[in-house]
């Protein structure tokens, strides 16, 4: 049996959108894990309707809005415990996809086929930003330059979401962050390079439609949270060294 493909959706507020997303991405996977993050709209009834007739999709729901990083750290942590229980595999690949539609799923076989055959660990998507205002062009190359800077290698659009993980590698990134409000995308691509994993975010896609909701704030957050998530790493491998060391 080969690699399993599992796509992981966060949702807030997406009623227009999820339904056609998650019907696209559905048969290019082999599960679909949509998490919804305390939609105050119509979107989980959206997806409680869609559901039926997806065996291979289930639905994890907050009660009440926690952010689109604890909507991934859910998801990520259930499939962790699979993985702990021979459910799943290390081996097996990890899709994160926006449910408004900006991810360009014509691409995503032949990301699945990169990621396999280069061995990578994680194959973060570069989006071509062309289209997007300056002010948000300028801002993320300042925020990847940052990242770089602290992950020990070159990112080029670290907030992007649209990725491909390792299963295994994922789930070990997992003891070093859990991401607040934005953060995941950033600290996860630091932490997983920190960790000395193969890591690439130089593959360019371009982005069918425009849409953004993170604010400066947002940026700030990331930011700060960088130099964090890479604090961890290093303390932390000090430490298990440190252990590691003869009693003489």
């Amino acid at each position: 049996m080969g690699r399993r493909r599992i796509a992981v959706v966060p949702a807030y507020n997406e009623e227009p959108t999820v339904a056609a997303v998650l019907e696209r991405l559905y048969p290019m996977v082999d599960e679909l894990v949509v998490v919804d993050d305390g939609s105050v709209d119509g979107t989980r009834k959206v997806i409680e309707a869609w559901l039926p007739g997806h065996p291979a999709a289930r639905l994890l729901a907050f009660e009440a809005n926690r952010g689109m990083s604890a909507a991934y750290y859910e998801a990520f942590s259930h499939l962790g415990e699979r993985l702990s229980a021979g459910d799943l595999d290390a081996d097996d690949l990890v899709f994160t996809v926006d449910a408004d539609g900006q991810h360009e799923l014509a691409v995503l076989n032949e990301l699945c086929d990169q990621a396999g055959r280069e061995r990578l660990d994680a194959l973060l998507v570069r989006r071509d930003l062309s289209t997007y205002p300056r002010y948000k062009q300028a801002g993320n190359g300042l925020l990847s330059a940052w990242a770089s800077l602290w992950a020990g290698h070159r990112l080029l659009d670290v907030e992007s979401g649209y990725r491909v993980f390792r299963l295994g590698a994922l789930v070990d990134a997992l003891g070093y962050y859990r991401g607040y409000k934005y953060s995941e995308t950033v600290e996860v691509a630091v932490v997983l390079c920190r960790l000395g994993y193969r890591v690439r975010n130089d593959v360019l896609v371009p982005v069918p439609v425009y849409r953004s909701r993170t604010r400066l704030v947002d940026a700030a957050i990331d930011a700060a949270m960088i130099p964090v998530a890479a604090g961890r790493v290093l303390t932390r491998r000090r430490r298990r060294g440190r252990r590691a060391q003869p009693v003489s």
